[in-house]
């Protein structure tokens, strides 16, 4: 998720009866353990976890606060009602700060959670760390209903995250200063937007080298480079005047939309949904060149003394009804194909626009490999040193 999902999950909070709005049509997240899984939590030697003795053990999971782990927390007793397996919910920061904390919790040997819903770029540092439990996809009985790209494996064909949820990022206007939505991204280097547009301030969650990319170089693969990178950063950095915005906390950025401070910009698509829905003047476009798709991902600690028990809850997350539930909670899009669900196709597209397919995936390989050295000629290209 980005580096400010932990505010952004506190503002939909703030937001009141989101969940009520997204059920409605076109309205837009110390354990037990069994003898077998005592130890460090790592992969058995065979491809098979013994699931059948889990009930009457206990599990903690990780998702982000607010609203969001409100309404994961209402789906775990029928987790439990089906397995005997007790969920505490734990309310976690971003995925970079939890990270952290889950890797010094696993050299003292804790376990601050047994699950967590982490972001690619944090799942990316945890492999690094060597702090996630590892599995066979054959213990992931629903793997099979989930869209192409949410089951993550290392090279020995192990499982380290399977994809949770999915949200986009999309080209988002106040109606009162915008009578007609642009639908490209190439509108944020407009000069008639000259000081009126928000975007996210961090390269790591506003994906805008993608943005920028996709949309004046015809691809990612500009980015395979540092010397891509520059190019891409030097076209980006045209956009500097029209920016009226650059912001990390999402809360301000929706007042700033909301009120006309700003024309347009990028924000997030379920936000500004349900944010219209309540009489807000925003509306979310799909632009023609994509929208971002992120998502969070299920990661489980190394040091988990339940390896069954958390293995189970993620097969159990990845089931189409509960899928479809999230969605119609949280306005989330759902990881399993869409076939599977029983979503309208007005519900899917409130959700989802044109889907996954046709949606911008972020190269999350580039915020990993040169992380410092692209938050070093972003500050210097792109916001500034503050």
């Amino acid at each position: 998720m980005g580096g400010n999902r932990y505010s952004r999950r506190e503002f939909i909070k703030r937001g009141g009866a989101l969940a009520g709005a997204l059920a409605l049509p076109g309205v837009l997240a110390a354990c037990g353990r069994t003898p077998e899984q005592a130890g460090t939590g790592a992969s058995p030697t065979g491809a098979a976890i013994d699931t059948g003795n889990i009930a009457g053990t206990k599990i903690k999971v990780g998702t982000y606060g607010g609203f969001f782990e409100e309404n994961f927390r209402k789906m775990y007793p029928a987790f439990t009602e089906e397995t005997g397996v007790e969920v505490e919910s734990v309310s976690q920061p971003t995925s970079e700060t939890w990270v952290v904390q889950l890797e010094q919790a696993a050299k003292a040997g804790a376990v601050p959670a047994d699950v967590s819903m982490l972001s690619i770029v944090g799942m990316l540092r945890a492999i690094k760390g060597d702090i996630l439990a590892t599995y066979d996809p054959s213990n992931l009985q629903n793997r099979e209903f989930l869209a192409d790209g949410f089951v993550r494996t290392n090279d020995a064909g192990q499982v380290v995250g399977v994809g949770a949820v999915s949200w986009y990022i999309t080209l988002v206007s106040n109606t009162d200063r915008v009578p007609e939505s642009p639908d490209s991204w190439s509108t944020l280097w407009d000069p008639r937007w000259r000081n009126e547009l928000a975007l996210l301030r961090n390269p790591g969650n506003s994906f805008l080298l993608e943005i920028t990319a996709a949309t004046h170089f015809g691809g990612y693969d500009v980015l395979q480079t540092q010397e891509g990178v520059e190019e891409v950063l030097a076209k980006l950095a045209e956009v500097k005047p029209n920016v009226k915005l650059w912001y990390r906390d999402e809360a301000t950025a929706q007042q700033a939309f909301n009120t006309g401070e700003v024309s347009l910009g990028q924000f997030y698509h379920d936000i500004t949904t349900y944010a219209a829905s309540q009489g807000e003047p925003l509306r979310s476009v799909f632009p023609t060149e994509g929208a971002i798709l992120d998502s969070g991902e299920w990661a489980i600690t190394k040091t988990t003394q339940n390896l069954a028990g958390c293995v189970a809850f993620i097969d159990y997350m990845c089931r189409p009804e509960i899928q479809a539930e999230l969605a119609r909670t949280l306005g989330t899009s759902p990881t399993v194909k869409r076939e599977f669900m029983d979503l309208t196709d007005e519900e899917y597209e409130a959700f989802s626009g044109p889907g996954p397919d046709a949606a911008l995936r972020p190269e999350y390989r580039i915020y990993d490999e040169w992380e410092d050295w692209i938050n070093q000629r972003w500050s210097e290209l792109i916001v500034g040193v503050e």
